[in-house]
């Protein structure tokens, strides 16, 4: 179909659609401000709310702690401990936060991501 038969047919096709819909809007325009005034009734109404719907899934059961939804400080770092996701340590003034069971170190295995970095001792900077 060569291009400009088919503007003539898609030009058509949308004032089909789009004439009635103009019609309607000029009859409310025609209308005077009545219409213009129910709608802002409507829109100053409180909303009310509708019927429940279904419940949901049931929410999966968590696996001991170990899911990563919880956290757990278990003291200073002891080199060669198994340590679970969600364990928290501390290691030379640092808190780490453990992401996978591990039994590496914490800053020199990256299942280890710190959390709080050892700031400077106070007395240093009083001595100052």
């Amino acid at each position: 179909m060569r291009p400009e038969i088919l503007a003539d047919h898609l030009g058509a096709t949308l004032r089909g659609l789009l004439d009635p819909l103009a019609l309607r809007v000029a009859a409310l325009e025609t209308a005077g401000g009545h219409w213009t005034e129910r709608l802002a009734g409507l829109e100053a109404r409180t909303p009310l709310a509708g019927p429940p719907g279904p419940p949901g899934p049931p929410g999966r059961d968590g696996l001991d702690g170990k899911d990563g939804q919880s956290v757990r400080y278990l003291g200073v770092h002891v080199a060669g401990k198994t340590y679970d996701v969600g364990d928290l340590v501390t290691a030379g003034g640092s808190a780490w936060y453990c992401g996978r069971t591990t039994t590496g170190d914490p800053g020199k295995s990256a299942d280890w991501q710190l959390m709080v970095k050892r700031g400077r001792d106070a007395r240093e900077r009083s001595e100052r």
